[in-house]
Formats: C-alpha cells, structure tokens, sequence
C-alpha cells in the first residue's frame, strides 16, 4: 500500500495534523535565534544534569539536534518540532476519546494556530519539551483515574517527572490532580490507595538528577526560581490586569467566545473529563495570577494549564451546538486562513517592523558583531578570550553562538555583576593575566560597564562600534542598536592587584 493510500484511510485528524507539520518546518529558518534559544544552546555544549535557571531537558534536546544538523536554527529546534508534533497528537486523542473524530481534528487546528504556543512550542524553550510532557502526563492520569488498575499511576507519574525535568511549573499539575480527586466523590477512593503516592516517587526519581545537581550546587537553581525571582523585581510592580489581558490575546485572541463557553463548561459541567481538564488549569493559572500582583508574570508561565481548556474549546467547536460552537464550526476554514494572514504578519514584523508593536531587539546584528570581535581578537595572543556584557544572558549567548565559541565567550561575572549560569562556566582564577575582546551592548550600558571593566583589568581600550539598523520602518524608524568593542589587557579577577 502506497504512502497516499495510506493516508486516505488515516483518520482526519492525521491528515490535519500533516497537512500542518510543513507549517512549523517552514518557521525554522524563517525566525531568527532568540536570545534564550542561544543561551540555551550553551547549555546544550555545557551537558549537565541541571542548571542555575532551567532543569536540563532542553539541553538535551538541542544537543541531540545538534548533533544531526549542526549548530544552526535546524540543529537547535528540530527536537523541539517533534515535541509540537507530540503535544498535537496527545491532545488529539484526549479530545478524540472524549468528543469524537471531529473534535480531534479542532484539537490539532486550535493547538497549532494558539499564537503563542505555535511559535514556543517548536523553538528552543524549555515550554516545548513541557508542553508535550505535561499533556502526556495529564492524559495518562485520567487513563490511571477512570481506570481500575493502579499501575497505570506509574507511567503517569514517569510523564509527570519528565515535565518537571522540563520546567519546574509542571510540579502545578499535581496540584490540579490532587484537587480532581478531593472534589470527585466517584474518584476520591484513589487518596485511600497507595498508587498515587507511588506515582509521585517515580516523577521524583525521574527528577532526581535534578535534585542531585542542586545538591552539589547549594540548590542554587530551586532558590533562584523561588526566593530569586521576587528579588529580581524589587523596585518593580505587579500588573495583574496586564497579566489577564496578555493572557487571552497571546492565548486565544482568535478563540475568546470558544474559550469562553469552555470555562462555563467546565464550571457547570457533570462530565467527570471535563472537571478535570478545568481543574489541572486552575492551580497553575491562580498562582501565576497572584504572582502578577507583586512583580510582572512572563506570558509563558501559565500556558501548560491551557491544554485541557483547548481539549474543551475542541470539543465544544465539533459539537456544533450554540451560537459560538456553530460559528466556529461554520467559520473553521476562515480561522484558519486569518491566523495564517497574522502569522504572515508576525514574519513581516520580525523583518520590517509593524509601526504599532515593539521590535524585537535581541536577535539583530550578532553576526555582524561576531565578525567584528574575531577582528579585533586576531590582534590579541591566543590566549585571549571574548566577553559578553549587556542584558542578561542576550549578549554573552548570542555572540558565543555566533562565534561558535561556548568556552570562550564569558559573562558579567568576570566583573563582579551576576552572570546566571555563566557563573558556573567561568573559573576567574584560570583567567587571570589573560587579554579579553569585550563587547558591550549599547551606549547606554557601556557607561555602566566600563568603570567595572576597568577595575578588573590592566588596559581597557575601545577599538570600535557596530551599528545595526533595527528593521527597515520607513515611518518613524527605531533607533538603531550600537555594539561597542573593546580591547582590554591583563584580566585581574576579584580580589587581586
């Protein structure tokens, strides 16, 4: 049997969902490296069992790509593409099992074509790899709860710890599930037996290199993404309103009235597998809300719990029944054209610029840094190394991969400032004596940086700039970014003369 044939026998929600892979292939090469996927990208050349911001799965996962593709944006995402692929095809069964063929061919449409999830899902972001991973688990604890036999807990407790080696989020769909099973009268006999327990020490072990590495690191990464993440924002305000609205553009700008009639069903229902597709969104949901009052909540955090809200939205749409299911159900082949329409938009953005939204200032201009500080590196000895000082990790991880040099290029912790894990790639001391090319990015931050920079070395000479055009806006053009290199002579770690 022939490859087409095949395919004509598939279910619909297969031909959709290969029908769209060529879509997420096709955004590779089309968006640049973002600044965490360069970062992450230096995990993957660093192989550990954790990090100081991330547990290690991404890593993994890039090194893998890498090693089939190389170091380029095919290398860093092509793992991610299969985690999208498998979170479309677990949030296809779900909603196949509880809704019908139709609805698993809405789930495909509606997890792909989610604006934020379609571009974070296929790039170098640990939410991929948590997407998939969170879903997985998810689908396999209803499996374990309308079940009889217990084992089946295992495997979701093993989904459940690869989540969490993911992103620490994930620990919230515990809560989701423990709360499932509180409220559920035909369910709560699960709390009297000792699978579920049994499952959280397999999600444990699983997780256990983790642990291990915080462990040998004085559980620098578990303090950091607790008590660290709050002091970071000191001198900064929550936006709660800001959080909600953010969330339902980047979520569902498309899909508000679906979303909408989901959470009354989900609110009103008697259907078991819709209590607990709403109830594993809302511990994830709150605690990130609740966070927003005291500091800014990155857009990203809460999107897992939105997984079985879509399974609803799917459900809902292929049901046909009420004033929003049948304009979606009439108008599918329309939101799948206006979503295409944004996503062309969204491409002409990270090339030109839309005059109504910020541009994106991370990914410009590396390559013509990198060609720059290989220059003025010819003209140090060999020993000499790169240093990256800006925002963050941006400028450290973007000139390293650019540069191909993850062992070479070093952070702000060489001047005394934090570095995040750059910190624990650096040994000062070793350093010590040797020249360095310093790039700093922006004018602005070059005022900040060149005082400390001077205090840690012998010389400190500026030897150029790169100036980039920050798109190609004909109408009130944005500033261009500024680049500032410098050489410096006889690096002195803290602490020596």
């Amino acid at each position: 049997m022939g490859v087409l044939e095949a395919l004509k026998g598939a279910p619909p929600w297969v031909r959709w969902l290969l029908a769209l892979i060529p879509l997420r292939i096709a955004m590779i090469p089309i968006i640049p490296i973002l600044p965490e996927e360069a970062y992450h990208w230096n995990f993957a050349r660093h192989l550990d069992w954790g990090y100081y911001d991330h547990p290690p799965v991404i890593a993994w996962s890039i090194a893998a790509g890498r090693l089939v593709f190389g170091d380029n944006a095919f290398g860093i995402r092509a793992v991610t593409v299969l985690y999208s692929i498998g979170t479309s095809i677990v949030l296809a069964r779900m909603a196949r099992r509880y809704y019908g063929d139709a609805a698993a061919v809405w789930a495909v449409i509606l997890f792909t074509f989610m604006p934020v999830a379609l571009p974070v899902s296929a790039a170098g972001f640990p939410d991929s790899p948590l997407l998939f991973f969170w879903s997985l688990a998810m689908s396999l604890a209803w499996n374990a709860i309308e079940g009889t036999d217990g084992r089946r807990w295992l495997a979701a407790g093993a989904a459940l710890g690869a989540a969490m080696m993911s992103k620490y989020t994930a620990v919230l769909l515990v809560a989701g599930v423990l709360l499932y099973l509180v409220l559920s009268k035909a369910h709560r006999r699960w709390l009297a037996t000792p699978w579920p327990y049994l499952a959280g020490i397999v999600a444990l072990l699983v997780f256990s290199p983790v642990v291990y590495w915080n462990w040998k690191h004085e559980w620098a990464s578990f303090l950091y993404q607790s008590q660290g993440r709050f002091e970071e924002a000191r001198g900064t305000s929550g936006r709660p309103f800001s959080f909600l609205l953010f969330q339902l553009l980047a979520g569902f700008a498309l899909t508000l009235p679906l979303l909408g009639s989901a959470a009354v069903r989900v609110f009103r229902t008697k259907r078991p597998e819709e209590r607990f597709l709403g109830l594993c969104m809302v511990p994830i949901f709150l605690t990130f809300w609740i966070i927003s009052f005291r500091r800014p909540a990155h857009v990203l955090w809460p999107l897992p719990g939105y997984l079985g809200i879509v399974i609803v939205m799917a459900g809902i749409a292929a049901e046909g029944a009420g004033p929003v299911a049948r304009f979606y159900a009439r108008g599918r082949n329309g939101l799948i054209a206006l979503s295409l329409v944004m996503l062309v938009a969204a491409g002409v953005h990270l090339a030109w610029f839309l005059p109504w939204l910020s541009p994106l200032q991370g990914p410009y201009g590396w390559e013509q840094v990198a060609a720059k500080a290989r220059e003025v590196r010819s003209t140090l000895p060999e020993s000499a190394f790169y240093m990256g000082l800006g925002r963050k990790y941006t400028c450290t991880s973007q000139l390293a991969y650019q540069l191909n040099q993850p062992y070479d290029v070093h952070g702000d912790n060489l001047v005394g400032a934090k570095a995040l894990q750059y910190t624990y790639w650096a040994d000062p001391s070793a350093l010590a004596g040797r020249d360095a090319v310093i790039v700093i990015e922006s004018r602005s931050r070059a005022r900040q940086y060149e005082p400390m920079v001077s205090s840690h070395f012998d010389s400190l000479e500026k030897v150029g700039e790169v100036v980039v055009p920050v798109g190609r806006r004909p109408i009130n053009p944005e500033e261009p970014l500024t680049f500032l290199l410098y050489r410096a002579r006889g690096y002195r770690p803290a602490g020596t003369k």
